[in-house]
C-alpha cells in the first residue's frame, strides 16, 4: 500500500521553502461538450437512452383505404454506471513537519486525477466512431475536418440521420501543430525593389499564424485537449469530431459528484484522504460522431 511518509516530501521539510507547485495539467474540456445527463438520487445502476427508427410513407390512392402500417423501432444505448477513485494517505509526521497546507495540496490533487481519468473515459468514446478519417502516420488537413463535418451534416437516415448541431472538433494540440505548419499568406505575388517577392495574406490566415491558435474552422470550434492519449508504439492519437451538447453523440451521466473525505487510522498514525465519484459514459450515435486518427509527433 502507497504510503506518503516524511522521505517521500523531502523537497518540502526543510525549514525554508519555496512555495510548491503542483504539476501543470491539461485542460479537461470533453465533460463540457458532451450530452450530460444528471442521475443523482434515482434508482439503478444504469441508465437507458432509447434511440427511434424511421419509417417509409408510401403513394396512397384514391378512394383506398389504406391498410399498411409502419412498426415504430427502438434501439436501447445503455450507460453503464461506475465508480471512480483514488486515494493519498498523508501521516501524521508528514503533516506536522510540511510547512505546506499539505492536506489542501493533496485535495487538489486528487481533484485533478479525477478529472483527468473523466476526461480520458470520454476521449475513448471518439474511437467508437462509424467513420475515422486519416490514419496512422497520416498528416491531419483541414480537408479531414471539412469531410469530418460533411459526414456528420449527412449521416443517412439508416444510421439515426444529420447530426444535431452545433459541431466541435477536438484534437491534441500537436494535431493542430500539424493544421498551422501547412498555412502560408495566399494572395497574389507581387515585387518589390526592398523586399523582393512576396505574397498578400489574407485574414483568415494571418490571424492564425499571428496568434498560433484555431479558433473555428467551417463553423465549428476547434478544442484542443492535451489529454488524448498516443497510440501505443506510435506517434498517432485520435481526436474527432462530434455533435456536442443535449442530444449529442457522446453522453455523460452523473449519479455522484466526487469529493475529498479524509478518515483518520489511528493505528496508521495517519489520515486517508479519499476522493470518488460515480459517473458512466458512452456514444449516442456512432454516426454522430467522426474520429480524426493521425500522425501528433512531438514537435522537434
Amino acid at each position: 500500500m502507497a504510503i506518503t511518509k516524511v522521505a517521500d516530501l523531502g523537497d518540502t521539510v526543510p525549514t525554508i521553502i519555496e512555495k510548491a507547485l503542483l504539476t501543470s495539467q491539461f485542460n479537461a474540456v470533453m465533460a463540457g461538450l458532451c450530452w450530460n445527463k444528471d442521475k443523482r438520487n434515482r434508482p439503478g445502476s444504469t441508465v437507458n437512452i432509447p434511440s427511434f427508427g424511421e419509417v417509409t410513407a408510401n403513394v396512397l390512392q384514391e378512394g383506398i383505404d389504406m391498410t399498411g402500417s409502419e412498426t415504430m423501432v427502438d434501439t436501447n444505448v445503455q450507460i453503464t454506471l461506475q465508480e471512480v477513485g483514488a486515494k493519498i494517505i498523508l501521516t501524521d509526521n508528514a503533516i506536522e513537519d510540511d510547512q505546506e497546507e499539505v492536506k489542501s495540496i493533496a485535495g487538489k490533487i486528487l481533484g485533478q486525477a479525477m478529472e483527468k481519468k473523466r476526461d480520458l473515459d470520454l476521449i475513448e468514446q471518439m474511437d467508437d466512431a462509424t467513420t475515422s478519417l486519416a490514419g496512422a502516420s497520416t498528416t491531419l488537413t483541414m480537408g479531414h475536418i471539412a469531410a469530418a463535418k460533411a459526414l456528420l451534416a449527412g449521416n443517412p437516415t439508416s444510421s439515426g440521420g444529420q447530426a444535431p448541431m452545433p459541431y466541435v472538433c477536438v484534437i491534441h494540440p500537436f494535431q493542430t501543430l500539424d493544421l498551422v505548419d501547412v498555412l502560408t499568406p495566399v494572395g497574389p505575388v507581387f515585387e518589390s525593389a526592398s523586399i523582393g517577392y512576396n505574397t498578400i495574406s489574407t485574414s483568415f490566415t494571418d490571424d492564425i499564424l499571428r496568434n498560433y491558435t484555431i479558433g473555428r474552422l467551417f463553423g465549428m470550434n476547434i478544442i484542443e485537449d492535451g489529454n488524448i492519449p498516443v497510440e501505443s508504439g506510435t506517434s498517432d492519437r485520435k481526436g474527432g469530431v462530434f455533435a456536442m451538447g443535449e442530444g449529442g453523440g457522446i453522453v455523460l451521466v452523473t449519479a455522484r459528484d466526487w469529493d475529498v473525505r479524509p478518515e483518520r487510522d489511528e493505528s496508521l498514525r495517519g489520515w486517508e484522504l479519499n476522493c470518488v465519484g460515480r459517473y458512466g459514459v458512452g456514444e449516442y450515435l456512432a454516426g454522430w460522431i467522426v474520429e480524426l486518427y493521425s500522425d501528433a509527433a512531438t514537435p522537434a
